[in-house]
């Protein structure tokens, strides 16, 4: 776990170390850019970067809780320098090796939305998200990272973009009566939502109406 709580002194240098990291990224120096990287992981956390790529998405969000409550700060701070990582290694040496890390970044940033206030100093960063799902988006992804997709579009009420996400899960070998009963919920709750709403998320009630009724 980070060695102090997040407060607007860390929070001002991190924002010094992602300037830097970023420079050298402009740069092209791409090893510097990686031991800035390593070293803010160092700085801020008591482990090096080697050890949270070796992280599952799982482990990567025990590391950002503290006694079990979600710290949005940290969970921000993780996602930034691991998209970070992936940006160089996706220079380096393409999406083989950069692939996974995109998704871990991914996976944090989604799960932080989800607890996020906006007056958090740290939520600049939730930016990067359209570009992140952008580089990844036409990767076959988990079940679990599809689901983390679909709350995130949700509460940004990008519906159709939830939508599309919730199709391709459904459409997925691995689909499951599980997987129907999630998309009935989904439905159900957007129907709950005015004309409105659904008209600025890109959704209509008769393609709700419809999308429920194909499911059964």
């Amino acid at each position: 776990m980070l060695k102090v709580n997040v407060n607007s002194e860390l929070i001002k240098k991190f924002s010094e170390v992602i300037h830097g990291i970023l420079t050298m990224i402009g740069k092209g120096e791409y090893e510097k850019a990686l031991e800035l990287i390593d070293g803010a992981f160092k700085d801020f956390f008591r482990l090096g970067s080697k050890f949270f790529n070796a992280l599952t998405e799982e482990n990567l969000l025990d590391m950002a809780r503290t006694n079990n409550i979600m710290d949005v700060d940290k969970c921000i701070i993780m996602a930034k320098l691991l998209l970070e990582e992936a940006r160089v290694y996706d220079r380096l040496y393409g999406k083989s090796e950069s692939f996974c890390l995109y998704k871990k970044s991914l996976y944090l940033y989604a799960e932080a939305y989800e607890y996020v206030e906006e007056d958090t100093e740290l939520y600049k960063y939730f930016a990067d998200m359209d570009s992140l799902i952008s580089e990844i988006e036409r990767y076959k992804l988990e079940p679990e990272l599809q689901k983390q997709l679909i709350r995130y579009f949700l509460k940004k009420g990008a519906y159709d973009k939830a939508d599309n996400v919730l199709y391709e899960l459904l459409e997925a070998r691995e689909f499951t009566e599980g997987s129907k009963e999630y998309a009935s919920e989904i439905y159900k709750a957007l129907l709950s939502r005015t004309d409105a709403e659904l008209e600025k998320g890109n959704m209509t009630r008769e393609e709700i109406t419809e999308s429920l009724e194909t499911l059964g």
